[in-house]
């Protein structure tokens, strides 16, 4: 954090002793964003634009990003990504994200012509490819994206998997899971060893010695709701349905607690310090402008989808205390193949092995024990397969906890056209169906393998030490 303050204070100097300065103005945009600084950035790299800077292209896309990521401001990012490629038509990194917002609002088939332009346009690097293959199911391994990666699987674990998915998809499941297999092996030995007793034993320390954060009496009317819980058990999904709902702004993966619970010295999966009661208020005051600034109208309820948000519960009710938490968990078999199939930040350290998933699984599960025995009032779990099974049921009960009426709008979740920025953003474009379930029975081979009798026992079974 010093460092980046630093950064940032030399180029706001810069910028005050040269106004004219575009290169100055333009690592202020950087600076600012890293810092969480969002309008700043905005307003840092349009200056350096409007002075003329070089190369303006990849301002333009960088402030897209910004828009795209942080403001929640599809519209303005494709202006300006529009913007860059009539400069340069063949500026990757712009064709790429826009490639990349038409795949978060559903545009397949712009999604699918922009990601095979990308892949052109950088033969060497299997992303934009493995990117197309998600995109378009109709692709084979005989397709000539499906022959390019397999030529790339060998240096390239992105290649690795998107090979896997084609496999899948043609069911060569064998093939598919040593794929699999080789592409997390290979991400796990680049990767910091992890422990899985030393994540457990930070958690459970927290919840068996801090005490509990005081409960809230307030109306629920403005109540933001938190979508959490253990990676691919429904949380997109979940959100995108209440997206559905006239009540409701989505947020998505929103930055703000992550950043918060940084300052507080934790990280994605270690709980930071407890805030005083100052920090309470001054964090409550940045949630309030992080809310203006993504343009949440007066009376609506946000949702904020952040699975490892589990870990900080104690954090958002110490500053949130009307706040409702839903927890989402899935079977953990599903979750465990969802998982290993998908590259994840190195930070989740369990994902690249299948006995390291089931454990901090079942770490998930206490977790989510602990925060509903302790407030049943704030704090909800889901079962993604009773949304599968009985959707209406479900979701009826659901937003009655919630204190919201239901709108049978929300099981047309699938027709919306906003933006998702998750793993999941093909899958919420499907209505609900049974075939969202079992997938793990598709490995069942190597899974008995590897969990025996235990395969077979409906809980997540507890592996590691």
């Amino acid at each position: 954090m010093e460092h980046l303050n630093r950064h940032l204070a030399h180029w706001q100097s810069q910028v005050a002793a040269d106004a004219n300065n575009a290169t100055a103005w333009f690592n202020l945009g950087w600076w600012s964003n890293k810092a969480g600084l969002y309008t700043q950035a905005v307003k840092a790299y349009e200056g350096s634009i409007s002075l003329g800077i070089s190369e303006p292209e990849e301002a333009m896309s960088n402030l897209a990003s910004v828009y795209s990521e942080r403001l929640a401001n599809t519209s303005m990012a494709v202006q300006w990504l529009d913007r860059a490629l009539e400069i340069r038509p063949d500026y990757y990194q712009a064709l790429f994200n826009r490639a990349h917002i038409a795949e978060q609002t559903g545009d397949r088939d712009l999604a699918c012509q922009l990601f095979a332009r990308a892949a052109t346009l950088s033969p060497g690097d299997p992303y934009a490819l493995a990117r197309l293959v998600e995109a378009d199911p109709t692709l084979s391994m005989a397709s000539a994206a499906g022959q390019k990666l397999c030529d790339l699987a060998g240096a390239h674990v992105d290649a690795l998997f998107g090979v896997s998915r084609l496999q899948e998809r043609e069911g060569h499941y064998v093939k598919a899971w040593e794929s699999l297999t080789q592409a997390n092996e290979a991400d796990r030995l680049k990767q910091p060893t992890w422990s899985s007793s030393q994540c457990r034993h930070q958690m459970i320390s927290q919840l068996e010695t801090f005490p509990l954060p005081h409960a809230s009496s307030l109306s629920q009317q403005s109540a933001p709701v938190f979508i959490l819980g253990m990676l691919r058990t429904g949380s997109t999904l979940l959100e995108q349905i209440h997206a559905a709902h006239p009540q409701f702004k989505p947020l998505g993966e929103s930055e703000f607690w992550p950043r918060e619970i940084h300052s507080l010295g934790g990280g994605m999966l270690k709980p930071g310090r407890r805030p005083s009661p100052t920090q309470r208020a001054e964090i409550k005051a940045r949630w309030e402008k992080h809310l203006h600034e993504r343009g949440i109208p007066v009376g609506v309820r946000v949702t904020d989808k952040r699975p490892d948000n589990l870990f900080h519960i104690a954090t958002i009710l110490d500053v949130l205390p009307d706040a409702k938490i839903l927890v989402t968990e899935r079977d953990w078999r599903d979750t465990l193949v969802s998982v290993y199939a998908t590259r994840l930040h190195a930070q989740h350290g369990y994902a690249t092995d299948p006995a390291a998933i089931a454990d901090h699984t079942h770490l998930c599960h206490q977790i989510a024990d602990f925060w509903v025995e302790a407030f049943p009032d704030r704090v909800k779990k889901v079962s993604y397969e009773a949304l599968v099974d009985d959707p209406h049921s479900t979701l009826e009960a659901l937003f009655v906890w919630l204190g919201e009426q239901w709108d049978p709008a929300c099981l047309e979740f699938y027709k919306l056209n906003n933006s998702v920025r998750t793993a999941s953003v093909w899958q919420v474009r499907e209505p609900l169906g049974s075939g969202r379930k079992g997938r793990w029975r598709l490995y069942e081979e190597p899974l008995r393998q590897l969990f025996g009798a235990a395969l077979d026992d409906p809980l997540p079974p507890k592996l590691l030490s």
